[in-house]
């Protein structure tokens, strides 16, 4: 049997190689400097517990489809989304539990000089400690803008403890610094422990793509809308600049990338998400794997197929595809006449191919063991096994393996892909100097089977999105790939926010397909004007509701405002 190693096992393995000696430690913030830090071995263990925090646990891959993205227009779900509907209340506790790994991560950083062994034996896991630092730290900007910087461990006593929080660009320019000291010091994927199954150098190059894109974009489109969330005398081009050069490394550099593509524009994409083993698929940087043979499995096919928690993907995301020939399609006048499976089976055989891969169509094969087909969506289901929208995801999927909810499921999580850096690059590439990447989008075209990437002037565009602002036509087209071929990854929020776009679903709702009562003779729904499914007609009226002013960012938690007067709340939290 062929040796696979899998990120789990960064995890497990230093536990097994000394797992009494481990288990009768104390916190590894409590063991003395004379007893630790000495080897390369401890760097090691200390390191691998940051892969604990970093993707979700079995269920992960239906996380990432569903729960990532319903703070989105992507995603619909039978009820109201509090974020979108601007019903988020303020945090009243502390945010303790968000700043731990912070500290247990300073602590390597505080200890790691100690180690008696060879630099050469140690420098990749001191490069995994900047990463996780750089990736942690992104994750407290995403969610509260400034933030205080620590550089090392603080005891209760510590004054820092008390400090006001620094700007976000400071934040994120010393988190730039961190990930070009990780890209210095950790190996490369043909030479790092795991592969693309460990932080490699690939993967650093690629989430510095997503840093920097994601705070350039911020503080223009912010600054654009004078909305208090940008950084005063902030430089976006400074960020676009980063994203590039990065990028232009990894395409550019000796490294080990590409897109993945077979030939078979209607299953490559789709396949690429269901492999069990990603090790040799250059596309995948970094990904999270599981064994069902060593009883780490999931349950990816059991919630794409029987159990979508009540969601379902949107209107709005399917009608960002683009016809075949590549170009505007008229969704709208199809559902005029035609509805139900019929609507569905007519997308998929007259739109991009990338759609029929990320949404069920009526007769696909969901499962080949079981000869089982994809009927109809289970709109007329009840709570959790409902479908509200009649368009239900499909990415993860595996049709080899079991529907049932048994943790007998093993693809893989990707966690950065190349397709990604490619589409980051594209969009900072015109932000910074009006250039269309076309080798670059074309490489996503190529595989899907469509045309070679076009600019389509908005106006003639019968599904065209309103950002609430004016972009060229070149940009909103480099937004509609972005959409297209990152849908259900969880990105999808991080774009809307960054962009300022709240436009998109402020005093809208998300409808569902045209629906053909002849196919649910029992089923009463709601309807819009124009036939489609309005799952939340009777639930918000007035469409979502958020609070541009507000809403961006999450509250301090107010007991840390209490403890620490040095701290400010964020816009709009303090009535």
């Amino acid at each position: 049997m062929m040796k696979r190693i899998y990120l789990i096992l960064i995890l497990a393995m230093p536990l097994v190689m000394a797992c009494e000696d481990f288990i009768d430690r104390p916190p590894l913030d409590q063991i003395s400097t004379n007893d630790y830090w000495k080897s390369s071995a401890d760097l090691q263990n200390y390191t691998a517990q940051f892969y604990l925090d970093f993707v979700e646990g079995h269920d992960g891959i239906p996380s990432a489809s569903v729960r990532y993205e319903e703070n989105s227009d992507n995603i619909v779900s039978t009820g109201v989304n509090n974020l979108l509907s601007g019903r988020v209340t303020p945090a009243t506790g502390t945010w303790k539990s968000q700043w731990e790994i912070i500290r247990t991560i300073n602590i390597f950083f505080d200890n790691y000089s100690r180690c008696e062994d060879d630099f050469s034996t140690w420098q990749h896991y001191l490069g995994e400690a900047q990463f996780f630092k750089a990736y942690h730290y992104f994750q407290l900007v995403k969610r509260y803008g400034d933030v205080p910087w620590y550089t090392h461990s603080l005891m209760p006593d510590d004054e820092e403890l008390m400090k006001a929080r620094n700007p976000r660009t400071q934040v994120v320019d010393s988190l730039l610094i961190l990930l070009d000291q990780a890209f210095v010091n950790i190996s490369g994927r043909n030479d790092a422990p795991w592969g693309n199954n460990s932080i490699n150098k690939e993967a650093v190059l690629a989430f510095k793509t997503r840093v920097a894109l994601f705070e350039g974009t911020w503080q223009k489109y912010h600054a654009m809308l004078n909305d208090q969330f940008s950084t005063p005398g902030a430089n976006p081009d400074k960020y676009f600049q980063a994203c590039v050069d990065a990028a232009e490394e990894l395409m550019n550099g000796n490294y080990r990338v590409g897109i993945y593509n077979t030939g078979n524009p209607e299953t490559d994409y789709f396949d690429l998400f269901s492999m069990s083993n990603m090790g040799s698929i250059d596309e995948v940087l970094l990904y999270k794997a599981y064994n069902i043979d060593e009883g780490y499995g999931h349950n990816a096919n059991f919630y794409a197929t029987t159990y979508p928690f009540g969601y379902g993907t949107t209107w709005s995301y399917v009608t960002s595809h683009l016809g075949r020939d590549g170009d505007s399609f008229d969704y709208l006048g199809l559902a005029e006449t035609t509805k139900g499976n019929d609507f569905m089976v007519a997308i998929a055989n007259n739109c991009d191919p990338r759609l029929h891969q990320n949404v069920w169509i009526p007769g696909e094969v969901i499962s080949s063991i079981s000869n089982i087909v994809w009927d109809k969506p289970p709109i007329d289901e009840g709570g959790a096994f409902q479908n509200s929208s009649g368009f239900q995801f499909r990415k993860y999927t595996n049709t080899t393996q079991t529907l049932n909810y048994a943790d007998e499921n093993d693809q893989g999580f990707i966690i950065f892909r190349y397709a990604e850096v490619l589409l980051n690059y594209a969009e900072a590439k015109y932000e910074l100097d009006g250039v269309v990447a076309y080798e670059q989008l074309n490489q996503l075209r190529a595989r899907a089977g469509m045309p070679d990437f076009t600019i389509i002037p908005q106006s003639t565009d019968p599904n065209r999105l309103d950002y609430g602002y004016s972009i060229p036509d070149e940009l909103y087209e480099i937004r509609r790939e972005r959409r297209v071929e990152t849908v259900f990854e969880g990105l999808r929020e991080m774009d809307w926010r960054r962009w300022a776009a709240h436009a998109l679903f402020t005093g809208k709702r998300f409808k569902g397909y045209p629906f053909k009562q002849d196919e649910f003779p029992e089923l009463t729904v709601h309807l819009d004007e124009n036939g489609l499914i309005d799952i939340l007609q009777s639930l918000i009226p007035n469409g979502n509701q958020f609070r541009p002013n507000q809403d961006y960012l999450y509250s301090i938690p107010l007991q840390e405002l209490t403890l620490n007067p040095n701290l400010e709340q964020n816009p709009g939290w303090d009535n």
